[in-house]
């Protein structure tokens, strides 16, 4: 609910500063306590305290006025306080109390309400009016007063940039008055259109005006907190509007002229002061319930992935589970059920390999596969370097395998280079460098053309390469599903080296590179829509997804430069959150360029280092 109270110590000049620099184009954006005067609806439409202060201005004399001194037209020109207002927030609800002089030269209060559900706002106000004149004998000074207000703001709509509110408002004040808007805010620009419809009821005096006004904000567009704009109406009314946002006070200046008001013949020059007030322990109390409440959905979540990886472990996916787990650490780094968990499932799996790994070793040497032997004794090694097992398993099957070639080659001419290149093809085998393993075995067979222990050492090796291919065309399609096609391209790559004659890889690699070229188009296009429009984190993920698949691309580095300037502290948490996702997706460096972003915005971010550190960890074992 949002308490809004406004003590009114003078009169409301006509307008406000703000509304008379747009000619009165306000049914969609007038601040409070305006509100309860042009649409109530909009009570609802701050989250913040604010102090609302606004003298009645300066008023352009007639020109047969001038002969006079200059201190009492000086001093006659300002009649007091306007208003002074307090609102503070407290929900969806708001409530309000204003002093407002009108275009018909009387003094008024108004008394209102509204109410936020969803994406609208509803508002009504009730009061009186005071008029400054004798109306009659048969007329009282005292004039009921009414306003009923609606609002929707900031409709998105999927193929349209930029943001449109629309409101309307009945009231009742110096006339009865019907008042439709639209609001159009699109980057640095907003365009403001209304329609007011006089006694709507009453033919004679019926009149309907049409009020257009611009607004543009060069906090968006350069960095500085300045606004300017300007409005007009068909009833000759027009307005020009500067004001300055400092913060804790936004300025607005005005001058505007209403032709059709009694109180304002002529021009006036207006301005209002609008104060966001909170006390440092209400600062300290929101900061901290911010904070809380996003500590409490980063470990809702951590726990999710937890409750995940548990699952997965159960269900024997040691990689599933150990991603989950690594994924709740990054949403919690002090969840200590997940890295305890992790830690437990790196072992199992590490344990579970290598004994897999020794086994198959073992087998290999009883059946005189010295080849196999070595090459699973190696990846043992590769796990743990420091098993005895499996260091012995591999000096044992070298020793034998030099043996038996050695009893092979005793009396063939060129013993020694056949041996030597035995020895090469061993340890490219066990590498896993198969196509440099078959090159060998080729070589070998030339100086030694009939020997069955070539023949065999080619198949196997063969039997290798094809299944290494296969599990890289798996990994194609799962690098097509994610539509990953930078990777993809360069793994396709790989392949067609080790099978330079495989046309299935050729067509991948010619569709891959046409799918870049198309998706860099659409990310750079996407990218400098969202940038035009003053959407700079979802640019910012348009022009790394577009350096994802073009790496050198220099229209994304230079809008990547551009943006940088741009991105406010209220941007941290969602780049914190693009970084996350981009971790979860296991693209690491992304998420290092989001999570640098944060710290360059905010330095003592909470998480951000300790991810860095973790995903620059994770792509040493990539290399």
């Amino acid at each position: 609910m949002q308490l809004f109270l406004l003590l009114s110590l003078v009169t409301l000049p006509v307008g406000e500063a703000r509304i008379n620099g747009l000619a009165d184009a306000g049914v969609t954006i007038a601040d409070q306590p305006l509100a309860l005067y042009v649409n109530p609806a909009l009570l609802t439409s701050t989250s913040d305290s604010k102090l609302l202060f606004n003298p009645v201005g300066f008023r352009f004399e007639p020109q047969e006025r001038r002969g006079e001194n200059v201190l009492p037209r000086v001093f006659g020109s300002y009649t007091g306080v306007g208003f002074v207002g307090y609102t503070q927030p407290f929900g969806d609800f708001g409530a309000g109390l204003a002093g407002f002089q009108d275009e018909a030269r009387a003094h008024g209060l108004l008394l209102g309400a509204a109410y936020r559900w969803r994406f609208l706002q509803t508002g009504a106000s009730l009061g009186i009016r005071y008029l400054d004149y004798d109306p009659g004998p048969d007329e009282s000074r005292l004039k009921p007063a009414f306003a009923l207000g609606i609002s929707i703001p900031d409709i998105k709509f999927e193929d349209v940039p930029g943001e449109i509110s629309v409101a309307a408002a009945v009231r009742k004040a110096e006339w009865s008055a019907i008042q439709v808007g639209m609001d159009y805010n699109i980057a640095f620009f907003r365009f403001l259109t209304n329609f007011n419809l006089r006694e709507p009821f009453r033919e004679e005096t019926r009149q309907g005006t049409v009020h257009l006004a611009g607004l543009f904000s060069f906090k968006d567009l350069l960095g500085i907190p300045f606004e300017v704009g300007g409005g007009w109406a068909s009833d000759n009314r027009f307005g020009i509007l500067t004001a300055v946002d400092l913060n804790l006070c936004k300025i607005n200046l005005s001058y505007s002229k209403i032709p059709a008001s009694v109180v304002q013949p002529n021009g006036r020059v207006a301005f209002s002061f609008l104060f966001n007030i909170a006390s440092t322990k209400e600062v300290e109390e929101r900061l901290a319930s911010i904070e809380s409440e996003k500590q409490t959905k980063n470990r809702i979540t951590s726990k999710t992935y937890t409750t995940q990886g548990i699952d997965s472990y159960n269900d024997g996916a040691f990689d599933d589970a150990i991603h989950a787990f690594d994924v709740a650490l990054i949403w919690d780094p002090a969840n200590d059920e997940a890295l305890n968990w992790l830690q437990r499932v790196k072992e199992e799996k590490r344990t579970s390999e290598l004994r897999a790994l020794i086994a198959a070793a073992n087998a290999a040497i009883r059946t005189q596969d010295y080849l196999e032997a070595m090459s699973k004794a190696e990846a043992a090694l590769r796990i743990d370097s420091t098993s005895t097992q499996a260091r012995s398993l591999a000096e044992e099957a070298q020793r034998k395998f030099s043996e038996s070639i050695l009893t092979q080659t005793s009396s063939v001419r060129n013993a020694g280079e056949i041996n030597a290149l035995y020895q090469k093809g061993l340890e490219e085998y066990a590498a896993g460098e198969y196509k440099n393993a078959a090159e060998t075995w080729e070589k070998i067979e030339k100086l030694q053309p009939r020997s069955r222990t070539v023949q065999t050492y080619k198949k196997k090796t063969s039997e290798k390469l094809g299944q290494q291919i296969a599990e890289g065309m798996k990994r194609l399609e799962s690098l097509e599903r994610k539509g990953q096609w930078l990777k993809a391209l360069n793994l396709a790559k790989q392949l067609k080296a080790l099978a330079p004659s495989n046309r299935e890889i050729a067509a991948k690699i010619t569709s891959y590179q046409g799918k870049i070229h198309s998706s860099a188009s659409d990310y750079e296009t996407q990218g400098i829509d969202y940038y035009n429009r003053g959407y700079y984190v979802q640019a910012q993920n348009s022009f790394y997804a577009l350096l994802a698949v073009d790496p050198d691309n220099a229209t994304a580095r230079g809008y990547l430069e551009r943006i940088n300037s741009k991105l406010q502290k209220k941007d941290a948490d969602e780049l914190y959150l693009q970084g996350v996702q981009a971790y979860t997706n296991n693209n690491y460096k992304q998420a290092i360029n989001y999570w640098e972003q944060v710290l360059a915005i905010d330095p003592s971010y909470g998480n951000a280092t300790r991810n860095i550190q973790r995903a620059k960890e994770k792509l040493e074992q990539l290399k």
